[in-house]
């Protein structure tokens, strides 16, 4: 399977510009340059209840593009060699997930909010959910 399984889990963080002035704070990313991808899909995810879970799979094809809005939480990456967690508190950083990286996101602050960009349109036969499946086909993991 291609992805980053084998490869290290370094360089996946992503300091976005943003702009300040006394209007506020703009920031933005683009593809080519902050995005290693054509964007096919963006989505939001808003209102998590506190204790909740999110992520728990891997794509086996689609990269994603993850910020943090407003809020904070902690996004666990696991792929053949490591485990990282990224605490993002703060809407100028993002995290680049490659396909083939088991992510979990957890631990959210109240009002939180997550923008993801991702590679490819929706489709269900694209995840691995199911961890014991994800270490079937990426072989022995952490």
């Amino acid at each position: 399977m291609k992805g980053y399984q084998n490869s290290s889990l370094e360089g996946l963080e992503v300091q976005l510009q943003a702009i300040k002035d006394n209007r506020g704070v703009l920031t933005f990313s683009e593809v080519n340059s902050e995005i290693p991808f054509p964007v096919k899909r963006i989505f939001w995810i808003t209102d998590i209840p506190q204790g909740a879970k999110r992520g728990g799979h891997a794509h086996m094809t689609c990269k994603e593009f993850l910020c943090c809005v407003s809020g904070s939480f902690n996004l666990v990456l696991k792929n053949m060699h490591e485990t990282r967690t990224f605490f993002l508190d703060s809407s100028d950083k993002a995290v680049y997930i490659p396909e083939g990286v088991w992510c979990s996101l957890e631990d959210f602050a109240p009002g939180t909010v997550i923008m993801v960009a991702a590679s490819e349109e929706y489709s269900r036969e694209g995840y691995i959910c199911d961890y014991d499946e994800y270490v079937a086909v990426y072989g022995n993991t952490l």
